[in-house]
């Protein structure tokens, strides 16, 4: 009954898993959440463990995005789904925000985790590679002038929303064959708000000049 729910429960599992926590706990001996930003992502895995590991970690937390949308999607297109799902773009929004909401808050830290951004990503590269070309175009834009990878995060899902209200029906026919955009455009609403809300110490550093831009480490952005 209800089969919708296992896939989305499913997403959420695989969100919550951590590389960059794992790396540290296992190899490094340390617990990331309570390292530099505290923020178990690429970036501040990078600052603490090293670019080859920032770099890993990152692309980790973008694919299994990629993974959890795949496996919603896949299971739509079989038809096993119930009546509830009279929509079946529900289904692979449901696992994509699933995704994102367990790499964000993930029951193996305590419900902390990273802010988003690359499992966001993820979830675009299966969903429309256009909008990812787009997100990733508008990300690398911001960082490589201004230095700064939340400041990227911000602008880019910003950009997201006026992209996925002109495709949105577009990307509902080739998930599901369903003519039907809400899902999406509901989705990239509670995307924005989510990522803002984790970027909340971010955006205030910014405001401040206080934030830590990509290479500096954290005692030459307090100096800085």
């Amino acid at each position: 009954m209800y089969f919708g729910i296992p896939i989305i429960l499913l997403s959420y599992l695989i969100g919550s898993i951590s590389m960059s926590y794992l790396i540290g706990k296992f190899i490094y001996k340390i617990d990331i959440t309570k390292k530099g930003s505290g923020n178990a992502g690429g970036a501040n895995a990078a600052r603490i463990m090293g670019f080859k590991v920032g770099l890993f970690s990152g692309l980790f937390d973008l694919f299994k995005g990629t993974l959890a949308v795949a496996i919603a999607a896949y299971y739509t297109r079989t038809g096993a789904y119930s009546d509830v799902w009279a929509d079946p773009n529900w289904i692979v929004v449901g696992s994509a925000l699933a995704v994102v909401f367990g790499h964000c808050y993930s029951p193996l830290l305590k419900f902390k985790g990273g802010k988003g951004g690359a499992t966001t990503a993820g979830v675009f590269l299966f969903i429309s590679p256009e909008i990812f070309g787009i997100l990733l175009f508008v990300w690398l834009l911001v960082v490589s002038t201004t230095r700064f990878t939340s400041l990227g995060n911000l602008i880019a899902i910003v950009v997201i929303q006026f992209v996925l209200a002109l495709r949105a029906s577009t990307i509902s026919e080739k998930m599901t064959d369903y003519h039907s955009g809400l899902p999406y455009i509901a989705m990239g609403i509670v995307l924005l708000v989510l990522i803002y809300y984790k970027h909340n110490d971010n955006i205030i550093r910014l405001s401040k000049g206080l934030e830590r831009k990509f290479g500096q480490s954290e005692k030459k952005a307090r100096s800085g």
